[in-house]
């Protein structure tokens, strides 16, 4: 399905999506179908090693659109919906592929929780984080109960759930929440800098490292550790290992009288 309103743009094993819908990129009827049918396609596409995720027009996304919610909303549509948004968020982040998400302006309510799914969040100076399900008397949804206290910790999570509380980018770099701050001007070359790196290694290897770090806070030391020692050797013999390291011994020797 080709919308004006999410577009993906797929370059050197990077799919770049863009939310580009009305009113601060809300998620509403003008996004959510074409913002389904993009994300499964670029999950699907084996040419894909990495994901980003932005949003266009000065903000990243605030959320449910306000304006079918409340007595206007139909039970059925939400259920439906965050159902398949939550396969969606599970998929990008426990999935196999990278996920970077490019976050400048507001990142409230469910875009919030939308930018934390991801495995790498950069944000501009001019970026908000707005918890902001409290104040419209609903629960916290689209997983952030379960990404915010992995990021931030559980009081700190605590605190931006319960008062939701306004963060710039420049707090939310220093508690955790992102990973990096860039200006709003240069912000999508660099993020596209560091996804087009990503894409150059092995799929296997970008699933395995991921797979591995999103284990560690669910399993022991002892675990880790043999599941590390059961996959390397595996690796070691695969030919992407096999032809870095004669890149590496020939630039090495490269460099000798």
């Amino acid at each position: 399905m080709e919308s004006e309103f999410f577009g993906v743009e797929k370059a050197d094993g990077v799919a770049r999506c863009t939310m580009n819908g009305p009113t601060m990129n809300a998620m509403g009827m003008d996004l959510l179908p074409p913002m389904f049918e993009g994300m499964e396609d670029a999950l699907a596409d084996d040419d894909v090693r990495v994901i980003v995720l932005r949003g266009e027009g000065g903000n990243f996304c605030v959320g449910a659109d306000l304006s079918i919610m409340g007595e206007k909303m139909d039970p059925m549509f939400l259920y439906e919906n965050m159902k398949k948004f939550a396969e969606i968020g599970y998929m990008l982040h426990e999935g196999p592929k990278p996920v970077i998400t490019e976050v400048d302006g507001w990142a409230a309510g469910g875009g919030f929780s939308l930018a934390l799914c991801s495995d790498i969040t950069y944000a501009t100076e001019r970026a908000r984080f707005y918890m902001s399900f409290v104040r419209i008397s609903i629960i916290p949804d689209l997983g952030a109960s379960y990404y915010l206290p992995r990021r931030v910790g559980l009081a700190r999570a605590k605190e931006l759930a319960l008062a939701a509380r306004v963060i710039d980018s420049t707090e939310a770099e220093r508690i955790g929440l992102i990973n990096g701050v860039f200006d709003h001007d240069s912000i999508s070359d660099e993020v596209m800098k560091v996804a087009k790196r990503m894409a150059k290694a092995s799929p296997t290897v970008l699933e395995m490292t991921k797979r591995n770090l999103n284990w560690s806070h669910r399993l022991d030391l002892k675990t880790m550790l043999d599941n590390e020692a059961s996959t390397q050797p595996f690796l070691v013999m695969s030919p992407e290992h096999q032809e870095a390291i004669k890149k590496f011994m020939e630039k090495q020797g490269g460099g000798k009288d």
